[in-house]
């Protein structure tokens, strides 16, 4: 195997034998005249600048991914800041609104509707306003000791009366039903008469017989004559009248001291 490849490279041992003889003569050199030293130092500098470089990258890459992530975790804690503000914004959007609830219920409360009775308030659940009837569901009930047939007002006057009662809470007929008759008289004269129902939004209205000293704007109060509604609550006011000769009569129409379409509390009260 040996003369084939010498055979095949007829000068290798020359050329091995002669690059052994320059290695040993550098190697002297070297090391008795420091022929490489510049050399060396040229490669040394060189290696050293291109480790500084390298570092330098690293550092830079370790401060430049610092920033982003400590950027990302402002921008996380400033959007969380933004929802937490943006929520708060909105609670205080309700503080005018609870500021009027809470003057509204001290005026139903002090109300001089209503002194020296027992009552309640109850909050105004829904409203059922239809060609059919004109009811509302109140949040108070037989738990609450609530009777068919009391009556319902608020700091402006009667609104209407208790038809049914469940647990927690109670249908009310308004004074604007169809089917709600309710007893009243002139505050100006004591004239009485019985007024009845027209419907959602239309104003309720009271026929009677013969002349009727009766006027626009005049107070029509509670007669206390049913017996379920105390006398001298405000109802309506006179808002037009109608003489009918043919039939011998007067027909009253008058609209309602409360307003019906924008009801939210009312008051229960006991005899």
């Amino acid at each position: 195997m040996y003369s084939a490849i010498s055979n095949k490279f007829p000068y290798l041992e020359l050329r091995l034998f002669l690059a052994i003889i320059m290695s040993v003569i550098i190697m002297i050199a070297d090391g008795k005249l420091n022929m490489f030293l510049k050399l060396r130092s040229y490669i040394d500098n060189s290696v050293y600048l291109f480790y500084y470089l390298c570092d330098k990258s690293r550092n830079i890459y370790d401060y430049t991914t610092k920033v982003f992530e400590g950027y990302n975790e402002l921008i996380l804690e400033n959007n969380t800041l933004r929802q937490e503000l943006f929520l708060k914004n909105s609670e205080l959007l309700l503080i005018d609104q609870y500021k009027r609830e809470n003057c509204k219920l001290h005026e139903l409360l002090n109300s001089p509707l209503c002194y020296d009775k027992r009552k309640i308030i109850a909050r105004i659940l829904f409203v059922n306003a239809d060609s059919y009837g004109n009811k509302v569901t109140i949040n108070q009930g037989k738990n609450n000791n609530i009777y068919i047939g009391q009556p319902v007002i608020t700091d402006a006057g009667i609104i209407g009366q208790v038809i049914s009662t469940s647990t927690l809470s109670s249908r009310v007929m308004l004074i604007c039903d169809p089917e709600h008759a309710l007893p009243v008289q002139i505050k100006r004269n004591n004239m009485r008469f019985i007024l009845m129902g027209c419907g959602y939004g239309a104003d309720l209205r009271a026929e009677y017989p013969g002349y009727l000293d009766v006027c626009v704007g005049d107070m029509l109060i509670t007669s206390g004559l049913d017996g379920r509604f105390p006398e001298g609550y405000p109802v309506a006011i006179v808002s037009n009248i109608i003489v009918d000769s043919e039939q011998d009569s007067t027909i009253i129409q008058a609209h309602p001291t409360v307003k019906l379409q924008s009801l939210c509390y009312a008051i229960l009260i006991w005899e």
